[in-house]
C-alpha cells in the first residue's frame, strides 16, 4: 500500500468502477475511483473533462487525491491538458519553460509541483507545466498517452465523450 503521494503517482493503477460521462453545464466530466494492488485507494481519483461542443479540444485529464491517510495535501497530483489554451509558467519551474506559452498540449508533472522542503504540493493548482512533444491527433491516442502517464493500465475503459457536433449551415451555401 502506498505511503506517500509520490508512491500513489508512480504505482500501477486500475480504474475500479467505470462510468459514463456526466454533463456539468457546458462541460462533460468523468470521475473514477482507482485501485492499487487490488485495493481501492480511498480518495485517489481519475478525473477527465471536455467541452461538450468542442470535440477533441480543451480536454483535461487529472490524477487527484482527496484522502487523509497520506500526508502532503489533497487535490491535483498530475494533469494533462490536450489541445488546450496556452499555459505559461510565469517564471516558475525549469528555466527552459519559464514564460513560454505551452501549446497545444502540456503536462503538469507531480515532480515539478511537489516541494520536498514543505512536504506538500505547491500552491496554485499545479502551477508548473511542460510541453508535450508527441503528436496526439485523436481521442484514442490521447487516452493511450494518459494511461501511460498516470500508469492506469485499463484506461481504455474510459469511453469517448458524447460530444455535440454542430452543423455549419453557412458552409452549404
Amino acid at each position: 500500500m502506498p505511503d506517500t503521494l509520490h508512491e500513489l503517482v508512480t504505482a500501477e493503477k486500475l480504474i475500479a468502477a467505470p462510468t459514463d460521462w456526466v454533463r456539468r453545464g457546458r462541460r462533460l466530466e468523468v470521475l473514477l475511483p482507482l485501485e492499487i494492488d487490488e485495493v481501492i485507494e480511498e480518495g485517489l481519483l481519475f478525473r477527465a473533462t471536455a467541452l461538450e461542443r468542442m470535440p477533441e479540444r480543451e480536454m483535461m485529464f487529472q490524477l487527484e487525491y482527496h484522502g487523509v491517510r497520506i500526508p502532503g495535501g489533497s487535490g491535483p497530483l498530475t494533469r494533462f491538458e490536450w489541445n488546450s489554451r496556452p499555459h505559461n509558467n510565469k517564471g516558475k519551474g525549469p528555466i527552459e519553460f519559464r514564460f513560454m506559452d505551452l501549446v497545444p498540449s502540456h503536462v503538469h508533472l507531480f515532480e515539478d509541483n511537489w516541494s520536498d522542503t514543505k512536504g506538500a504540493m505547491l500552491k496554485d493548482n499545479l502551477p508548473i507545466a511542460r510541453p508535450v512533444n508527441e503528436s496526439i491527433q485523436q481521442f484514442s491516442e490521447c487516452l493511450d498517452y494518459v494511461g501511460k502517464l498516470f500508469r492506469i493500465s485499463n484506461i481504455s475503459l474510459v469511453k469517448v465523450p458524447e460530444w455535440v457536433y454542430e452543423l455549419d449551415l453557412e458552409a452549404g451555401k
